[in-house]
């Protein structure tokens, strides 16, 4: 990738330098609909290795015909690459849509999983659900809970949007995470169909100037197809 004269770089995933093999790789958004879903199609495609790779989504609220699985499977992983640990109705916080089926996660569960996984060799990619904050556990915590519990290497991958609006919650998402000790390996933003503003030519460069040295990248259309 040349950063060179660029206030962002595109993405061309899987980049080794960014996303090195072996450490297990969380996909965080800083809002639900940001575009973690088509981040993970697009590692999927564009893995060197796509027979090593375990695609865990935490947890499926809501989804209909668009559930997070199908599209996984649409863009090239096979059924026994990837594990759904919940699944709600519910198109609510993992928490909540849990609660009103009478049921909870479990966060061990999870780890165990994601855990013998990595342990047996393969390159785990997990999806998380809504924001960084967002409930997944009986006791309010969310998924960062599972990340600091799992006990094995981490990198992390933060997705938003780059329009109007998008400063505050990025920058709030960044800051939680560096608190927790997980910096993002990389800002992935990706742009919403159909929108076109000045905020979106403009976002980008300033992310990349307040959170220097987090690499700050663009998923587009032709990247993630």
């Amino acid at each position: 990738m040349n950063r060179k004269g660029s206030s962002t770089q595109s993405a061309p995933f899987w980049d080794d330098s960014l996303f090195p093999a072996g450490p297990v790789l969380f996909v965080l958004g800083t809002d639900t609909g940001v575009g973690k879903t088509l981040l993970v199609e697009s590692l999927i495609r564009n893995a060197k290795d796509r027979d090593r790779l375990r695609i865990v989504k935490a947890a499926q609220t809501g989804g209909g015909e668009e559930r997070d699985l199908r599209r996984y499977l649409q863009a090239g992983a096979s059924p026994e690459q990837v594990f759904e640990g919940y699944s709600f109705a519910r198109p609510l916080d993992p928490m909540t849509a849990a609660r009103l089926e009478g049921s909870s996660l479990n966060p061990d569960f999870l780890a165990d999983r994601i855990r013998h996984l990595h342990d047996e060799g393969y390159q785990v990619v997990v999806e998380g659900s809504g924001g960084v904050l967002s409930p997944f556990f009986p006791d309010g915590t969310g998924i960062l809970s599972l990340v600091l519990r799992l006990s094995r290497p981490i990198n992390l991958l933060l997705v938003s949007h780059p329009h109007l609006g998008t400063l505050s919650g990025t920058l709030a998402a960044v800051r939680i995470l560096r608190e927790e000790g997980y910096p993002p390996r990389a800002l992935v933003l990706c742009a919403r169909p159909g929108v076109s503003d000045l905020a979106s030519t403009v976002n980008p460069g300033t992310l990349r100037t307040l959170l220097f040295p987090i690499p700050v990248l663009m998923l587009s259309p032709e990247l993630s197809d």
